[in-house]
Formats: structure tokens, C-alpha cells, sequence
């Protein structure tokens, strides 16, 4: 077993990989009642287009395929509900699907170890019908008509296929019915058979549990399944050009408020783990100097009449890409798009406020190990993006410079964004 030492903060994080290829990650917190986990496949619905385990070409899967996948695996042939069984242990279960992950996860105050041998079977023990396949489409189906009524994820996930011309990123999660429509048993096994192996896949545990009777119980419970060896999973590759796929798109929706998405787009080459890490940190810290809370612009929007709430604003960064979301409730579009973009070009910086936010990240390094649950979120977030635990990131934070800073600012190109404006027929 290893034991990864977070620098500068006394906490340390136990890793051991077991014989099946499964990573297994452990934050023992004594005295915290809450416990849980973390099951983790490295398969999320950017994932289309690979080449199935025992197969010779690539293939062309159904988008949403995933998210179909992680619904389908809360199906057992016992007809007992997953979500009853974690019930009568007083116990949460659940699951989500996003662009590079499949997670299912658990929390409980008791039978921690019920609930883990719970987790592993449901999801090492698929069950796909014809039958309970075209039922689920039906399922999948009611879903997208209710994320497509949401009008803020929508516009988010719009966003991205504006922006994207070839990488998958561009597809939403959940799919679309044509594609739903495709899925079938036989495609679902293939993907199974592919990304739930256990090389493919890692385990965080969370809470004050005993980490080598943990270990012990683990091994025990690799034992009741036989698992060849692993073998490497060869993708599609994508090279993504740094124009946007298209500049702006105006949709009628049935809204009382017109709404606004903008999205800067930048290619930024690929990057080790420490390059990829102080990236995230740039990316951060520019947005909360730009529209934090220590600055003016959002209270400003509002006094001018430019927006009705102020402006919401995040980031995704995958593969060699990095995409800027700014989105609003509008009342002056086009004042709002030329503020957004004349406050991201600006290179005037407050080196006190940049030295604020610093520290606050400092601070939020440390927080993190007050709740085992977040420590659990930062081991696999670290996990899915690094490829390991940032163990130094205290230390990277506490010497990251404004000078560091100021020079990935200057390699920035604001020239390629995505607008998207909704309003409705009134207008």
C-alpha cells in the first residue's frame, strides 16, 4: 500500500492497486460519522468512438450511450430495486454521467461495508434484455424533453456544439431520441465489456473506516469475479481547430426574460500533469480577478441596466481545450457582449487582489480535509484530470507567482467565441 503525503498539510491518503487492475484510493477521517464511496469508470459520453475489447476496428457508437449504460446498471435480474436495497441500510445511492466519467457512489452513517459490497456487485453485474432496453428508451427519452425545457443547461450544453467543431465533448450527455433510438443490448455489453473493467476503473473511499480491514474486504470481494487482463483502450483521436463552429445562433424559446451564452474558445496544446494543473489554477484565478467577487463588473451590469442578475460565469478544460461560459439574463445584449470581452482583454491587473485570491485558494486547500467528502471529490476530480492525487498542491499554490500568472495571460487569443441568444417571438 502507498502512502500519498499531502505537503504541507499533515493528511495523508492511502493507495493500493489490487491484482484485478483496480486503483483503490482511502481517506481515513477519525470521528466523522458519515462515510461513503466513489466507483469510478473512465467512460463518460465523449467516448463514442472506439475500438471494443476483442474487436479489430473502431466503431461508431450511439451518443448518450453512457448515460443509457449507467441507468441500465441499476437493473438486476432479482427485480430488487438498487436503490431499496442501499434503502433498508439507511443509506444513499446514486449515479451521474458527464463528458469523462461514469460515477456511482454511496454515503451512509452504518453498514459501510453492506452498502460497499452493494456498490461493486450492482455494478459488476450487468443485466440487459431486449425488453428492459426498449423500456429504458422511453425512460431516456422523457429525460431529454425535461433538460431541454431547462433553459440554463440547455443553453449551456448548446454552447459547447457551437464551439466544438470535431471533438465529442460537443455532444450532450444525455444524447438525443435518434440516437437513444439506435441503442441496443448487444452495444451496451460491447461498452460494458470495454470500460467497467477494473483497469479502467478506481475506487475512493471516504470516512472513518479501517483501511487495511478496507484492503482485506476488497481483495476478498475481487476474488468472486474472474478478470482478464486488461487490455488498453484504443480511441478515435480529434484534432480541434481554434475557430468556433459557429460565431452566434438566436433561438425562440417561450421566455419572459431574454438569456445570453457566450463562450471563448482556446486551444492551449496538451500538457503534462503540472503544465495541465497550473492551467486550472490561470484559468481560476482570471475569472474571480475578472468577475469575482472583488470587482465591480457584475454589481455594474445590473446599475446600467445591461443585465437583470448579473452575469454567471465557469469553465471546462479537456484534451487541448479550454472553454469560457459567461451566461445572463439580458436586457442590453450587445453592451453585454462588448463588456465581457473588453474586461477578458484587459491585461491590467490588481496584484493585491491577485495575492488575495491566492491566499483564499490556500485556505480552500486546507478546508477541504475538514470534510471527508470533499476530500473524496478532490481525489477523484485529481484522479480523472492528472492521472494521480496532486499531493503538492498546497506547496504549488503558495509559490505561484504574478509574474507566472501575467504569462499565460499574454498567450491568450480572445478572438474565437460563440454567442448564443434566446428570445422569444415577441421581439
Amino acid at each position: 500500500m502507498n502512502k500519498i503525503v499531502m505537503t504541507s498539510l499533515d493528511e495523508d491518503i492511502f493507495h493500493e492497486k489490487l491484482d484485478s487492475g483496480l486503483n483503490v484510493y482511502i481517506y481515513k477521517k477519525e470521528g466523522f460519522i458519515k462515510k461513503g464511496a466513489y466507483f469510478i469508470t473512465k467512460y463518460g459520453s465523449a467516448i463514442n468512438d472506439f475500438k471494443p475489447i476483442g474487436e479489430d476496428k473502431i466503431v461508431s457508437f450511439p451518443k448518450g450511450i453512457a448515460h443509457f449504460l449507467e441507468h441500465k446498471l441499476f437493473e438486476s435480474e432479482d427485480n430488487e430495486k438498487v436503490f431499496d436495497k442501499f434503502r433498508k441500510y439507511g443509506a444513499n445511492v446514486n449515479a451521474y454521467t458527464d463528458h469523462f466519467i461514469t460515477n456511482y457512489y454511496f454515503s451512509t452513517n452504518d453498514n459501510f461495508y453492506e452498502c460497499l459490497d452493494e456498490l461493486i456487485t450492482f455494478v459488476r453485474t450487468p443485466y440487459f434484455t431486449d425488453q428492459n432496453v426498449e423500456k429504458e428508451k422511453g425512460i431516456i427519452n422523457q429525460e431529454i424533453n425535461m433538460t431541454n425545457d431547462d433553459i440554463e443547461r440547455f443553453i449551456f450544453e448548446e454552447m459547447f456544439s457551437l464551439a466544438l467543431v470535431e471533438n465529442p465533448n460537443k455532444y450532450k450527455t444525455i444524447g438525443d431520441k435518434q440516437n437513444v433510438s439506435k441503442i441496443t443490448k448487444e452495444d451496451l455489453y460491447r461498452c460494458y465489456k470495454t470500460f467497467y473493467h477494473p483497469s479502467n476503473m478506481f475506487l475512493v473511499i471516504y470516512g472513518d473506516v479501517d483501511i487495511d480491514e478496507t484492503i482485506n474486504f476488497l481483495k476478498k470481494k475481487e476474488k468472486e469475479n474472474t478478470f482478464l487482463k486488461g487490455e488498453e483502450i484504443i480511441r478515435k483521436e480529434f484534432k480541434e481547430p481554434s475557430m468556433v463552429m459557429k460565431e452566434y445562433k438566436k433561438i425562440i424559446r417561450n421566455v419572459i426574460t431574454f438569456k445570453i451564452g457566450i463562450c471563448y474558445k482556446f486551444i492551449v496544446g496538451k500538457k503534462d500533469k503540472l503544465k495541465k494543473f497550473k492551467m486550472n489554477l490561470f484559468i481560476r484565478l482570471l475569472l474571480d480577478l475578472k468577475f469575482g467577487n472583488g470587482v465591480p463588473f457584475e454589481k455594474d451590469l445590473i446599475k446600467d441596466g445591461i443585465t437583470k442578475n448579473g452575469v454567471s460565469w465557469t469553465y471546462s478544460y479537456f484534451d487541448d481545450v479550454i472553454l469560457l461560459f459567461f451566461e445572463a439574463d439580458v436586457i442590453n445584449k450587445d453592451e453585454f457582449i462588448k463588456r465581457v470581452h473588453e474586461r477578458l482583454i484587459d491585461n491590467n491587473f490588481d496584484k493585491n487582489l491577485f495575492e488575495l485570491n491566492r491566499k483564499a485558494l490556500l485556505t480552500q486547500v486546507v478546508r477541504t480535509f475538514d470534510s471527508p467528502i470533499s476530500v473524496g471529490n478532490m481525489i477523484y476530480n485529481d484522479v480523472i484530470k492528472y492521472g494521480k492525487v496532486i499531493n503538492d498542491k498546497y506547496e504549488i499554490y503558495k509559490n505561484y507567482s504574478y509574474d507566472e500568472f501575467l504569462s499565460y495571460f499574454d498567450k491568450l487569443n480572445f478572438d474565437n467565441k460563440s454567442i448564443l441568444y434566446v428570445t422569444n417571438k415577441e421581439e
